[in-house]
C-alpha cells in the first residue's frame, strides 16, 4: 500500500487515460443512434436555430444553447454519428480531465485514485460519452463548477464570481441541471459574500442576477414551450404522489438511492453508504461546509423540483450530473472508513475495498458486450443495398428518419398501408421491437404478401411483394 501512495500521481494519471481511452473506443466504436438520440437528432437537422427555441419534434426536451451547438457542427462537419457525437464526447473527456484536477485538490492522493477511477469507469458516463444526448455537457457543467470553486478558495471573491457570472447563461442554456449546480455555487460562496467588501458582495450579486435571469429566460420561453402531456406522462413514475403524503419522504429515499444505482452501476446503492461517511469527513474540514453546498445541493434541489412535478427525479438519465458529487463523496467516505476497519480487521477493510469493483467489471464487461441496441443502421443498410428507385421504405421508429434521411421512398409508419397506397410491385418494411415479431407484425393489405425477411438485432426487415395474380380461365 504505502508503494502504491508514494506513487498516487502515477496511478491517477493511469485512471484518466484509462478513462479517456475508454470513451474514445465506445465513441470510435459508432453504435448505431437510439431512439431518444434519434429523436435529438431528428430536431438538430429539421429546425432552425429560431425554431429550437420553441416546441420539439417527437415531444424531445433538450436544452436550446445545446441544440444550437449541434446544429453549428452538423453545419461545419456534416451530418455523420461522429459530428453529432462529438460535442458529448469531448464533454464527457474535459470533465473526466477536470475531475480528476479536483480529486486530487479535496481528497489525499489515494483517495484521488479512487475517485477519478470511479469517474473513468462509470457505465453511464461511457454510454452518454458516444450519444447526441446534452448528459455529458451536465456532468461537465457539475465538474466545472465544483473544480472552479475549490481551484479560486484562495482568491479575492469578485475575481471568484465575475468569470462565474459570465459562463452562467451560457451554461444554464446549454444544460438544464446547470441552473441547480449554480444555485449550489452560490450557496457556496454565501458565506465569503457575507465576510466580504462592497466590491465582492456587488460581483456576488452580478453571478446571482446572471444565473436567476437566465434560469427565468429558460423556464418561461423554450422549457414551457417543450414541456407537452407525452413527456410527462414518462415521468410520472419520477414526481412523488402528493396524494398520499405520508410515503413520499420513503420516496425521496428510495429515488436518492436509485440516482446512486444510476451514477455508479451495477451496486452503486452501496456508494450511498460511503458517501454517507465521505460528508461526515468532509463536514469537519476546512471550508467542507461549502464544498458540501457545491456538491450536494444540486441535487437536493433536483429533488424539491420534483416534489414541485418540475423535474423528474430517480435512477435516470437526466441525474447523471450527480455522478462526480458522488464519485468524490464515496472515495472521501472510503478514506474515512476504510483505515478503522483495517485496524478491526484488514478482511473487513478488504471487502470494503471490493464494493468498488463492480463499476470496473460492469465497464471491463462493457468493453467486450456493449449495451444492446436495435441494429437499426446495419437493417437500413441492407435495405438499401437492395432497394430499387420507386419502392417505397416503411419504419417504425425515429431512428430511420435519420438513417432514412433524404431517401424519397421513406415513409414514417406504425401500422398497415393500403392496397392503393403503393405503386411499385415491390415495398420494404423495417419493424424494431424489443423482440423479433414471429410474423409479419401488420396486417397485410389484399394482393401482398411477405417475400422475405431478414433479421438484426432487436430489427426486422420484410420484403413484401404483389401477389401474382393468376389470369381466369375462360369457359369451354
Amino acid at each position: 500500500m504505502g508503494w502504491v501512495a508514494s506513487h498516487a500521481g502515477l496511478w491517477l494519471r493511469v485512471a484518466v487515460v484509462a478513462g479517456l481511452a475508454l470513451r474514445a473506443y465506445h465513441y470510435l466504436r459508432c453504435p448505431a443512434v437510439w431512439h431518444d438520440e434519434a429523436a435529438l437528432i431528428v430536431n438538430v437537422l429539421g429546425l432552425s436555430f429560431g425554431e429550437m427555441l420553441g416546441p420539439l419534434l417527437h415531444a424531445e426536451a433538450a436544452p436550446p444553447l445545446f441544440l444550437m451547438a449541434e446544429r453549428a457542427v452538423v453545419l461545419t462537419l456534416g451530418d455523420g454519428e461522429f459530428a453529432l457525437r462529438l460535442l458529448p464526447f469531448l464533454a464527457s473527456c474535459l470533465s473526466l480531465v477536470l475531475f480528476a484536477a479536483l480529486s486530487r485538490r479535496v481528497l489525499g492522493p489515494l483517495a484521488a485514485v479512487l475517485a477519478a477511477g470511479l469517474f473513468a469507469v462509470s457505465d453511464r458516463l461511457l454510454f452518454h460519452a458516444c450519444e447526441a444526448k446534452s448528459y455529458a455537457v451536465d456532468v461537465l457543467v457539475a465538474v466545472a463548477a465544483a473544480w472552479w470553486f475549490v481551484r479560486t478558495e484562495a482568491w479575492p471573491l469578485w475575481k471568484r464570481c465575475l468569470p462565474a457570472a459570465l459562463a452562467a447563461p451560457a451554461a444554464v442554456w446549454a444544460s438544464f441541471p446547470a441552473c441547480f449546480v449554480a444555485g449550489g455555487l452560490i450557496v457556496g460562496l454565501f458565506p465569503a459574500a457575507l465576510r466580504s467588501g462592497t466590491r465582492d458582495r456587488v460581483a456576488f450579486a452580478a453571478l446571482a442576477a446572471a444565473v436567476g435571469v437566465s434560469f427565468v429566460a429558460l423556464a418561461l420561453g423554450p422549457a414551457a414551450a417543450q414541456r407537452c402531456a407525452a413527456m410527462e406522462s414518462c415521468w410520472t413514475a419520477h414526481f412523488p404522489d402528493w396524494s398520499r403524503p405520508w410515503f413520499v419522504p420513503a420516496w425521496a429515499v428510495l429515488q436518492t438511492l436509485e440516482v446512486c444505482r444510476y451514477c455508479l452501476m451495477p451496486l452503486g446503492q452501496v456508494f450511498a453508504v460511503f458517501a454517507g461517511f465521505g460528508i461526515a469527513a468532509m463536514w469537519v474540514r476546512p471550508n467542507g461546509r461549502e464544498r458540501l453546498a457545491v456538491l450536494l445541493l444540486p441535487l437536493a434541489a433536483a429533488l424539491a423540483a420534483a416534489f414541485l412535478h418540475k423535474y423528474p427525479y430517480g435512477g435516470m438519465r437526466v441525474e447523471a450530473f450527480a455522478t462526480p458529487a458522488l464519485c468524490l463523496l464515496s472515495a472521501a467516505g472510503a478514506r474515512s472508513v476504510l483505515p478503522r476497519l483495517a485496524r478491526r480487521s484488514r478482511a473487513l477493510a478488504a471487502v470494503g475495498l471490493l464494493a468498488f469493483a463492480p463499476p470496473v467489471l460492469l465497464t471491463a464487461y462493457r468493453a467486450a458486450e456493449p449495451w444492446p441496441r436495435a441494429e437499426s443502421d446495419r437493417a437500413v443498410a441492407f435495405v438499401l443495398d437492395r432497394h430499387q428507385p420507386g419502392e417505397p421504405v416503411f419504419a417504425n421508429f425515429w431512428e430511420y428518419e435519420y438513417y432514412l434521411r433524404g431517401e424519397p421512398s421513406f415513409r414514417p409508419w406504425q401500422g398497415a398501408f393500403e392496397a392503393g397506397e403503393v405503386n411499385a410491385p415491390r415495398a420494404w418494411v423495417i419493424h424494431t421491437a424489443d423482440r423479433a415479431a414471429e410474423v409479419y407484425p401488420f396486417p397485410l393489405p389484399k394482393g401482398w404478401e411477405v417475400a422475405a425477411r431478414a433479421e438484426f438485432a432487436r430489427t426486422s426487415v420484410f420484403e413484401l411483394r404483389r401477389v401474382p395474380v393468376t389470369p381466369a380461365r375462360s369457359a369451354p
